[in-house]
C-alpha cells in the first residue's frame, strides 16, 4: 500500500452534478439516456458480491431493466457474480494454468492484473433468470500492452471453434470480441497461446434499456490502492477506468484503512486524489462517497473518525455522501451479534448484507429518506 503525501484538490470549475438519488431520478424521467451505467469502487464488502451488491443489482435491474453485466474483472468478477455471471479465481473450474496474479494497488480498474503463460485459461459462465437476460451483444477485452505481441484464443461455447487473437501495443488497450450469439447461457473461455499477456477483464453490454453495474472493487483494498501519487500510475489508471462508461460512481473505502491504522487525514487525501482522477475522466458523472459502519474489530480509529473528515469535504465538493452507520444503528455490539460474521469484519449476507442492500436501494431509488450522518 503506497502512502500519499498530498493530493490535488478538485477543481472548482468542474461541472457539479447531483448525488446518486438525483441522478437516478433524472434518468428515470428520461433526461439521461436509455442506460444508466454505475461503477462501484470498494473493498471486500463490494468485491464479495454476496454481501450486498448482487441482491441490490438484481432488485434494481428487476424494476428498471438490465443493460448487461458491464465490467467483469479477472480479479473479482461481475456485480452479478455467483448467480448470473459465474467466475472466480479461487476455483479451478474458472481459472487454471500458469497465471500470475499481481499484488493490490495496480493501476487497474479493480486494483489487480493477471498475467498468463501459454496454456493458462479462464472461463466466465452466464446463467439467465426470468428477470435478468444474460445475453450480450457487445464485448471487449481490456488488457495492458507491453510493446510485445501475445496470442490468445477464445470462444463463447464449448461446441464452437476457437477464435485466435493477437494482442499488441503498449499501455492500456481494448479490443472487441467477435462471435457473440443470441444465446443467454453462453460460456466464454479464453486461453493464452503465446507470450505473456497482462489482462484486466471484460466489458460487456446488451441492447436493452436499464442499469449496467460494473464492479471495480478488490478484496483487501484500502484507499491508497486506488490512488497513487506517481503520475505514470495515474495515467494508466485513468486510461483503464475511462474504458468503462460510468454515469454514477459509488465509492465505499475505509474498512481496510481502519484495519491498517491509516490516519484519517491520510485517508481523506487518498479519497481526494481518487475523486480528482474520476473528475478528469468523467466530469459529468455523479460521485458518491459511502462510509462503512463500525464493527467490533479492534482498530486505532473508529469509522466515525474517517466520517468526520470525509463528510465536510464531500459536502463542500457537492458530492453524494451516505453513512451506513445510521442504517445499522449506534449500538455496535447489539447489531454485530446478528449482522456481522465471526471475523468481526464482514456482514452476514442474510442480515447485515440485507441491511446494506435495502439502504442503498432506498437511497438511490428514492424509496425512502436517506440517512447521511451517523448518530451522535
Amino acid at each position: 500500500m503506497l502512502a500519499v503525501d498530498d493530493a490535488q484538490p478538485v477543481a472548482a470549475s468542474v461541472v457539479q452534478v447531483g448525488d446518486a438519488r438525483e441522478r437516478f431520478a433524472q434518468w428515470r424521467e428520461g433526461k439521461a439516456g436509455k442506460v444508466l451505467s454505475v461503477s462501484v469502487i470498494g473493498d471486500s464488502y463490494s468485491a464479495g458480491q454476496d454481501f450486498y451488491l448482487n441482491k441490490l443489482v438484481q432488485r434494481v435491474a428487476g424494476e428498471v431493466g438490465f443493460a448487461g453485466p458491464g465490467y467483469v474483472g479477472f480479479n473479482h468478477g461481475a456485480a452479478l457474480g455467483g448467480t448470473h455471471f459465474k467466475y472466480t479465481r479461487s476455483s479451478d473450474k474458472y481459472f487454471g494454468g500458469d497465471w500470475k496474479v499481481s499484488e493490490l494497488g495496480q493501476a487497474s480498474p479493480d486494483s489487480r492484473t493477471v498475467t498468463g503463460r501459454p496454456g493458462a485459461w479462464l472461463q466466465v459462465d452466464a446463467s439467465p433468470t426470468p428477470r435478468i437476460d444474460t445475453a450480450v451483444t457487445q464485448a471487449k477485452l481490456l488488457y495492458l500492452g507491453t510493446g510485445e505481441s501475445s496470442e490468445i484464443r477464445y470462444r463463447w461455447a464449448p461446441s464452437e471453434d476457437w477464435q485466435p487473437m493477437t494482442l499488441t501495443g503498449a499501455g492500456v488497450q481494448e479490443v472487441p470480441l467477435a462471435g457473440l450469439s443470441a444465446a443467454k447461457d453462453w460460456s466464454f473461455k479464453l486461453e493464452v497461446v503465446k507470450g505473456a499477456p497482462t489482462l484486466f477483464g471484460l466489458w460487456m453490454s446488451n441492447e436493452q434499456n436499464g442499469v449496467r453495474v460494473s464492479k471495480l472493487a478488490a478484496s483487501g483494498a484500502a484507499s491508497a490502492d486506488f490512488y497513487h501519487k506517481d503520475p505514470q500510475w495515474q495515467v494508466q489508471w485513468k486510461a483503464a477506468v475511462s474504458k468503462i462508461p460510468a454515469d454514477v460512481y459509488m465509492i465505499m473505502l475505509g474498512g481496510n484503512d481502519q484495519g491498517f491504522g491509516v490516519k484519517p487525514a491520510q485517508y481523506l487525501q487518498n479519497v481526494q486524489g481518487l475523486v480528482g482522477m474520476l473528475r478528469e475522466i468523467q466530469p459529468q458523472a455523479s460521485i458518491n462517497l459511502i462510509m462503512r459502519q463500525d464493527t467490533t474489530r479492534s482498530s486505532a480509529y473508529p469509522m466515525s473518525a474517517y466520517a468526520q473528515v470525509l463528510e465536510p469535504w464531500a459536502r463542500e465538493q457537492h458530492l453524494g455522501y451516505a453513512n451506513l452507520q445510521c442504517a445499522f444503528g449506534p449500538d455496535v455490539k447489539r447489531y454485530a451479534a446478528a449482522m456481522i460474521g465471526p471475523d468481526k469484519i464482514h456482514p452476514v449476507p442474510a442480515t447485515g448484507g440485507k441491511v446494506i442492500a435495502d439502504y442503498f436501494y432506498g437511497w438511490i431509488m428514492g424509496a425512502k429518506d436517506r440517512c447521511d450522518t451517523a448518530p451522535k
